[in-house]
């Protein structure tokens, strides 16, 4: 309840608390690895205040023109890629070089007169298109993670320059900027609010925080985040790369990931060049030795190695392997999950743990009421929903999360035609200082009458009845804070304008339908999940104990605290950082870096990782993890980070493609065993068959004994 009520500047100090890097003993930023000061991001990235002093006017043209060329677009870094380049590194490596030695030997035989080798020369040249082409396109439609990043930035900003308000280009804000905050529009940078007023802002898809925000003056609302309700002037402070959301997508093009298939078919390819080639350099030997050393003997005899070499070495094991993962790809897409690396698919089959984002991922990211508490034994469930509903502010849009959700209860049972007929006369909007709303209710047959809903110890301050439900009604409140819920306690006056306490209204955000069975069939599958959250810790627990998932929950500040190795351990049954991470069901008020961390701790220790996800502080983790997944309805960015993107709703898509997958690398490891075999096989025969030189039995002619 608390953490609710707290203002923005209030949380992050407290979120960075809990993360080890703010001291509230003595108001610094303490580093915990290396102990001592450090500056925050914030800090770290802090534009003079002098930039900060904008008149009400707003920056002129001018002005603005001259911070622009200082500090840039607001716009995030893209990383310019050449394709012609790209596409010609596809036919460079160990396997491309095999290849262009094999040909250019070919090409050399054919010049010197001997035609029979052009067809040869044709395919060698015909298989390096087909496997660099293939690899090329692969890259290509997997996108570019920044690109969508910035294409996900608030296009257009309403900004007041030369006394006039204006509408531009959201890139080019400038520090300073005077811009106008309004309902339902997407914040276009990093702003300080600048008004009387409150906002409720939603940064679901930026901190993972189920519930809006109630920010004031002083407070800075993060670019990318929604404004709920209310409507504010703001001065940019942060811009472009700078603010919470580009250190985000910095995060996401530092990552360079190799799938871990490449991986394999990269060193088993190792393996059999560094065998063919030893066993090649004898039986060449032995050729020339047998074959003399003339020009035209020694090129016959150098031809023929490199014909056993290039037989030897599965060149054609990652183009089959590519097209079957590309056909998997197709079926895969029939069951709603669209693969953006083929590797994934192979990665997705040998999946050891599953991080898991909560809000929108394992719930439905919609508040939804639970069974309500009674106080009043002339008021039932239904009555108090209804009541709680004439305390909100009747809009037709706008309305904050709260209000519409205990709106919708209502109008289960009653008709809006019905409701109209309780007239709202006088309306006080929640106030964080007072943190309840109020309304003045006037109906033909019960008169006039207040109701009043909020944070329960400010209800019963107004209650006549305190001291007799006070006790009980903190306990309740108590209870369900233990468990992840917020609560709103709910009053209602007589004639006299006299409050009584009605009852308590529980919210939480609840679990997808299809999620519990979900995480019961992962686990069946040898799949270990884990929940990965920016939401308070009691939150994440209750919505664990829901999921049957476990409820080893740990703060994230716990998770920095633990030591990196076992002998920092004095006390028996303490483990590290490590045997934490694999041993917890799941990590709260963690940010972006922290998701990041966690991913790269389980990779450390062998594990094949997936991270779902679908806002910008996934991102990261989503593309660090060897599969990505982004869910239904996920942002632009958390999908362009993604290896896999589902376009239907919950988790069960996951192990359909999960058992999909295990399919199809099941042909590709097939065909990759019988290849090496065969290629063992081929190797060990000739290079036996000419070394040991058996007699010819057939004729007596002095052919050679062995000839190719």
């Amino acid at each position: 309840q608390t953490w609710y009520a707290m203002a923005g500047e209030e949380k992050k100090r407290l979120t960075d608390s809990l993360a080890g890097r703010y001291d509230t003993v003595t108001n610094t930023y303490v580093d915990p690895e290396v102990g001592g000061n450090y500056k925050s991001p914030r800090e770290e990235n802090k534009i003079d205040e002098s930039l900060l002093r904008t008149p009400e006017s707003g920056l002129s043209s001018e002005e603005a023109a001259n911070r622009l060329s200082k500090f840039g677009y607001n716009e995030l870094p893209e990383k310019d890629e050449n394709l012609i380049l790209k596409f010609l590194s596809f036919f460079w490596g160990p396997m491309p070089c095999m290849i262009w030695l094999a040909a250019i030997v070919e090409l050399i035989q054919c010049l010197s007169g001997r035609s029979e080798h052009w067809p040869d020369f044709a395919v060698l040249l015909g298989l390096q298109f087909v496997n660099g082409t293939v690899a090329f396109f692969e890259e290509y439609n997997a996108g570019n993670a920044i690109a969508e990043l910035k294409a996900s930035l608030a296009p257009k900003a309403n900004v007041k320059r030369d006394g006039t308000w204006r509408i531009i280009k959201a890139r080019e804000l400038v520090p300073g900027d005077l811009i106008a905050l309004q309902i339902g529009g997407v914040v276009p940078a990093d702003a300080v609010l600048n008004g009387e007023r409150t906002l409720e802002i939603d940064q679901a898809a930026l901190t993972g925080e189920s519930l809006p925000v109630t920010m004031r003056r002083g407070d800075t609302a993060k670019m990318g985040s929604t404004v709920r309700r209310g409507e504010m002037d703001a001065i940019v402070s942060k811009t472009g790369e700078h603010t919470f959301f580009g250190r985000a997508a910095g995060m996401v093009a530092e990552v360079e990931q190799t799938g871990r298939f490449q991986k394999v078919l990269f060193n088993v390819m190792i393996f059999l060049m560094g065998l063919a080639t030893v066993l090649v350099i004898v039986i060449l030997g032995i050729l020339l030795s047998d074959n003399g050393t003339s020009s035209g003997e020694i090129l016959t005899s150098i031809g023929t190695a490199v014909v056993l070499l290039i037989a030897s070495i599965p060149i054609a094991m990652q183009v089959v392997a590519t097209v079957t993962m590309a056909v998997g790809a197709n079926l895969l897409a029939s069951k709603k999950a669209i693969v953006a690396r083929l590797s994934a698919i192979e990665e997705l089959a040998g999946m050891h743990t599953l991080c898991s984002d909560k809000t929108g991922t394992l719930t439905l990211n919609q508040l939804q009421l639970d069974k309500p508490i009674l106080f009043n034994e002339n008021i039932n469930g239904d009555r108090l929903f209804f009541l709680s509903a004439l305390a909100a502010k009747r809009l037709d849009e706008g309305q904050d999360a709260i209000d519409t959700c205990i709106m919708n209860k209502a109008l289960e049972k009653i008709s809006k035609c019905e409701m109209e007929k309780y007239e709202q006369v006088d309306f006080i909007p929640f106030d964080p200082a007072i943190k309840r709303t109020e309304a003045t209710i006037v109906h033909p047959k019960e008169g006039k009458f207040k109701v009043t809903k909020g944070a329960a110890p400010q209800i019963l301050e107004l209650c006549e009845d305190r001291a007799r439900v006070e006790q009980k009604v903190m306990n309740n409140v108590n209870n369900l804070a233990d468990r992840g819920y917020r609560a709103l306690g709910v009053a209602v006056s007589d004639g006299e304008g006299v409050f009584k306490f009605a009852g308590i209204l529980s919210l939480f955000d609840p679990p997808r339908v299809d999620t519990k069975a979900t995480i019961e069939r992962a686990q069946k599958l040898g799949v270990q999940v884990k929940m990965i959250t920016g939401d308070h810790t009691a939150i994440a627990i209750e919505t664990a104990r829901r999921l049957g998932m476990g409820t080893t929950i740990h703060s994230v500040n716990a998770m920095r605290e633990a030591p990196d190795t076992e002998e920092a351990f004095p006390s028996e049954g303490q483990n590290n950082k490590e045997d934490m991470i694999l041993a917890a069901d799941g990590f709260a008020e963690v940010l972006p870096e922290d998701k990041y961390k966690i991913v790269e701790v389980l990779q450390m220790c062998g594990q094949i990782v997936g991270m779902t996800g679908d806002g910008v502080n996934d991102a990261p983790a989503l593309k660090k993890a060897e599969i990505g997944i982004a869910v239904q309805g996920a942002t632009d960015a958390a999908r362009a980070a993604a290896d896999i993107v589902l376009t239907e709703p919950g988790l069960s898509v996951i192990i359909d493609a999960m058992i999909m997958s295990r399919k199809i690398f099941q042909r590709v490891r097939n065909y990759c065993i019988y290849r090496i075999a065969g290629t063992i096989q081929l190797i060990f025969f000739f290079f036996v068959a000419i070394f040991f030189r058996p007699e010819n039995s057939f004729s007596d002619t002095s052919e050679k004994n062995f000839r190719l």
